[in-house]
Order: C-alpha cells, then structure tokens, then sequence
C-alpha cells in the first residue's frame, strides 16, 4: 500500500530525490476528460439526458458546465462557488450554459479540451483536474458505474478535497488516515477510514452519504506495515 504523500508535494514526510515530484496535472486530467467521453460515447442520448446527483443537473447540464467552465481563474471559482450558495445562483446558472447538441458532441469537445490540455506549455492544477474528476463522479453516477480514474488523479483530488472538507465532513475524518482500498493510496494520521477511491470522493465532494469505515474483512490486508 503506497502513501500517497509519498507522490505528491507534501510537507512532513521523509527527505528524497524529489526530482520527479510535479504539480502539473495535465496527463492525469487529460485522461480523465478521454474516460468522461468515452463513457458519454457508449451512454447515449439516454444518458445524455439521465438526471445527476447534482440536483436539477443532467448529464448535457453537466458536461456543459465542464466544457465552459474548465479554465476558470481562481477568482471566477471562488464567485461560482459562492454564487451556488445564493437562492437562485444555481438555476441562473443552468440558464447560463451553453447548451451541446448531444453526446457526439460533447464527446467531442471533452477530447478537444484534453488534447489542449496535453499540448499547451502551461502547467494543469489540481482544481482543474477536481472539475473533471467532479463531472466523472456525476456522469459516472448517472451511468450506474464507475468512471475510471487513475490512482494518482483521484488521489491528488481526494487530498484537495479533505483539505478544504466542510465541517460536516472534516468531522468524519478528522484523526484518521484516509485509505482507498482499490487505488493503493492513503493519506493523513490516525486510525485508517477505508472505502473505494470512487466512495471517498464522493463523499468528500458532498454528493455521496455513505461515510468511509473502519477496515473489515479483507480490507484490514491492505493496512501498510509500520
């Protein structure tokens, strides 16, 4: 089981070659927005249409939003995020969307925007990597399975996410590692929570209920060596 501070730009942890440590997320969001189209490719105008877990959002409002809204500037999140706080903000934001014709084509535009991001000189943050991983949970969701996610892209998200938690969240984690029991990543101290890497973010980005748990069964095999 690998920690997964061990592979990203954290403090408190033991002095290596850090030579290969990056904060440029562009490979890993890339190939989150390839597995978004594929799997809006294989779903349809049945998916297409299909309600999220974002309330009042379907799948078109979802990939739309992702579309317009991927190179945001810091400030720009900061009023999105907290315009949907507002009574109304969400609803002004749907009306806002610039609408796609379908599937293809929001296939299309998600495959455009990840060669973009691949080809471009400047660095890809982790908050545009939690945009698309935030649509893939959605999307996902809709379809009724998991859209694949690399260990690295939804451990790096997941980390984001339990460092901003909102208390209600942060409540539940605090003084626990974090552990994802399929993607081999685990973070934070204490008493280890476990559940898929998918599970935990969901729970993390507030659009799942079920909270992460203690280790059972099968699960504790996978607690690391001291």
């Amino acid at each position: 089981m690998a920690d997964l501070s061990r592979y990203l730009p954290l403090s408190r942890r033991p002095d290596v070659d850090e030579s290969g440590v990056t904060a440029d997320r562009r490979a890993e969001t890339a190939e989150v927005l390839r597995s978004v189209a594929t799997v809006l490719r294989a779903g349809g105008d049945e998916l297409w249409s299909a309600p999220t877990d974002r309330p009042g959002w379907r799948v078109a409002d979802v990939t739309a939003d992702l579309v317009r809204g991927f190179d945001r500037t810091r400030t720009r999140r900061a009023l999105d995020a907290a315009e949907r706080l507002v009574r109304g903000g969400e609803a002004r934001r749907l009306d806002e969307l610039e609408r796609l014709s379908g599937p293809s084509a929001g296939a299309d535009a998600l495959d455009t925007r990840a060669a973009t991001v691949l080809g471009r000189e400047r660095a890809t943050g982790v908050a545009e990597l939690d945009d698309a991983v935030v649509a893939a949970l959605l999307v996902g969701g809709a379809a009724g399975a998991d859209v694949p996610l690399s260990a690295r892209a939804s451990g790096a998200v997941a980390l984001r996410r339990a460092a901003a938690a909102p208390t209600e969240i942060r409540a539940v984690i605090s003084g626990h590692a974090l552990r994802a029991t399929d993607a081999g990543w685990e973070f934070g101290h204490g008493s280890p929570l476990v559940d898929t890497a998918n599970a935990l973010l969901r729970f993390l980005m507030g659009i799942g209920t079920v909270a992460p748990h203690p280790p059972r069964g099968d699960e504790r095999d996978d607690v690391p060596s001291a």
